[in-house]
């Protein structure tokens, strides 16, 4: 079964490097960078793990996280 990864980073290239690393044969892993992308993502698909980054232009990953756990509390998370 494909696990499905949102990976919420607002900088390019550290994005990129924590997506590389975590390529793996049963994981996908959807890359966006920033609040409003990560909802849109959200809504439209259901994701078996979250990694947001706290600090984001436009918010911080900790207000997607409480709605997320208000819809989902058994959605793991991690926090950059």
């Amino acid at each position: 079964m494909v696990k499905r990864i949102l990976l919420l980073e607002d900088d390019a290239a550290l994005g990129q490097g924590i997506q590389l690393a975590l390529q793996l044969a049963d994981a996908q892993i959807t890359l966006c960078s920033s609040l409003l992308q990560a909802r849109q993502l959200l809504s439209g698909a259901a994701f078996d793990l979250l990694i947001l980054d706290v600090n984001l232009p436009d918010g911080s990953g900790l207000e997607l996280l409480r709605e997320q756990k208000a819809l989902r509390p058994e959605i793991p998370a991690i926090l950059l």
